[in-house]
């Protein structure tokens, strides 16, 4: 059988992935080896499953027809021509339930929400409980189109956002997964959350937050208001107390606030959210670290704002950002 990403296949089985790692994935499965892989699959998860949930072959084709009526319907995003033809194949090679198993497996995808965001683009998200999520630019987002009244909560982050959980009537958690596989349970709360190069950081404005790992899940952190946490590859790197968490959530009030920031760090930040490549000409300026409050509605004029509070020369051409020193 060819061989395929296993770490892909992992995460689509989890359903973790993004937009563009699913589209792979059902290109892969319009393969031979892709059928021979999805005909084993399903005959083990048949085999495990309960009679009454297999569907019969009516059900098969009702479901076929409203994967095809929902693909109509505005999933552009998704290739439906090569994923359907190669659904059919299997569907003659391996039977109808086959057909079913890939059918529903296309079908869940499509109950799932993916909000991404371009670069320099701030969006707020109002969740199926009310909860609200604002992402910074270049950030994704994705949960389950409706929740159901008793279970929990769970949605799943790549880049930067700031949630304000509604409080629940009745007692359901609130899990944010992210790709770093380190996950964020809450209550109600408030706080801001950066995943991004394999690090990630929690800022906790108000409320209660739990953090574990997938990997150690019995290794928890619990946070309270103004708190600080900072993970590297799973391992915590910073914990601070009582820091201004209003400062790391500021991209939502249309500025960016630093405080003892280096310009690597700006740097990175700049090329995160606005999709730029920045390149430091005074390497000098790499480890200097600074504070102040610089307007960041538009690239350019948060560039002018960095040039006039740190007496910088700035340019931006061709997508290409070139800070340096002013020359005396």
């Amino acid at each position: 059988m060819e061989q395929f990403d296993q770490s892909l296949l992992h995460k689509y089985q989890l359903n973790k992935c993004t937009p563009e790692e699913y589209e792979r994935v059902l290109e892969w499965f319009a393969t031979p080896a892709g059928r021979e892989y999805l005909d084993t699959v399903m005959t083990q998860d048949l085999d495990k499953a309960q009679p009454d949930i297999i569907m019969s072959p009516s059900q098969s084709g009702e479901l076929y027809q409203r994967i095809l009526d929902t693909t109509a319907q505005g999933q552009p995003r998704y290739r439906r021509s090569r994923w359907f033809t190669g659904l059919k194949v299997a569907a003659v090679l391996s039977g109808t339930l086959l057909l079913a198993y890939g059918g529903w497996k296309v079908y869940d995808h499509h109950r799932n929400t993916v909000i991404q965001t371009a670069y320099g683009e701030v969006r707020t998200v109002v969740l199926p409980d009310q909860s609200e999520v604002t992402l910074n630019g270049n950030s994704t987002l994705r949960y389950a189109r409706h929740w159901d009244g008793s279970a929990g909560r769970e949605v799943w982050i790549e880049g930067e956002a700031f949630f304000s959980v509604k409080p629940s009537a009745v007692p359901r958690s609130f899990l944010v997964h992210t790709a770093s596989n380190m996950n964020v349970e809450v209550l109600g709360t408030a706080f801001n959350l950066v995943d991004r190069h394999g690090r990630m950081q929690v800022v906790l404005n108000s409320g209660k937050v739990r953090l574990h790992s997938n990997k150690t899940p019995e290794e928890t952190i619990i946070m309270q208001p103004g708190d600080l946490v900072e993970y590297k590859e799973q391992v915590r790197t910073k914990v601070k107390n009582h820091t201004n968490a209003q400062r790391y959530s500021s991209w939502k009030r249309n500025s960016l606030q630093f405080e003892n920031a280096s310009f690597a760090e700006l740097a990175q930040q700049l090329e995160d959210t606005y999709g730029v490549t920045v390149e430091i000409r005074d390497t000098s300026l790499l480890h200097q670290e600074f504070t102040g409050t610089v307007p960041s509605q538009q690239m350019d004029m948060l560039l002018d704002g960095l040039s006039q509070l740190f007496h910088l020369k700035v340019s931006h051409v061709n997508n290409i950002v070139i800070i340096d020193r002013k020359s005396k």
